[in-house]
């Protein structure tokens, strides 16, 4: 028995829609340059359209991630400023008024522990310990949300787009 007929196929359906002609001539030229029949470059872009996973609609998801992230911006520079207020008010709330006489000394200890904070500063910063990192983290999508979005995406016109497969045969 030859083992070529021993390989099922999927079970496949011819159809025959009508396409325009430059996107007809686009397709054969699309599948003579990469080798491709004419069915499979048509299965695969059908597909991807009907699945809604052809890049477009990725992009748009990942978009629309990145303006909801961007929208928390003015919440987390007022959230910094807040707690700026708030130390400052703390720091001056304990500090003495410093006599002139001292003011000199006053000075070079101040730079002296401004230099070590910044050293400790460094060593966290390049030690990968970030305070953020301590801070609860809101999650911008999860995979519900992802695909309630690609499957709200719009739907583009029929003949705007031109699809390519990718897969090999």
């Amino acid at each position: 028995m030859d083992m070529r007929r021993c390989i099922m196929r999927p079970e496949r359906v011819r159809l025959q829609p009508y396409v325009d002609a430059p996107l007809a001539r686009q397709l054969d030229a699309y599948s003579a340059a990469t080798g491709k029949t004419t069915s499979f470059v048509v299965q695969a872009a059908l597909r991807q359209y009907l699945d809604r996973t052809d890049d477009k609609v990725l992009l748009m998801g990942q978009i629309a991630r990145l303006r909801r992230a961007w929208e928390h911006t003015p919440r987390d520079r007022e959230l910094h400023m807040e707690a700026f207020a708030l130390y400052v008010k703390l720091w001056l709330a304990p500090t003495p008024q410093i006599a002139d006489s001292a003011k000199d000394y006053a000075r070079t200890t101040a730079e002296s522990r401004f230099a070590e904070f910044q050293e400790y500063l460094v060593e966290q910063y390049e030690g990968g310990r970030r305070f953020v990192d301590d801070l609860p983290r809101e999650e911008l999508a999860d995979e519900a949300e992802l695909t309630r979005m690609a499957n709200e995406a719009p739907v583009a016109r029929a003949g705007t787009e031109t699809a390519s497969g990718t897969d090999e045969e």
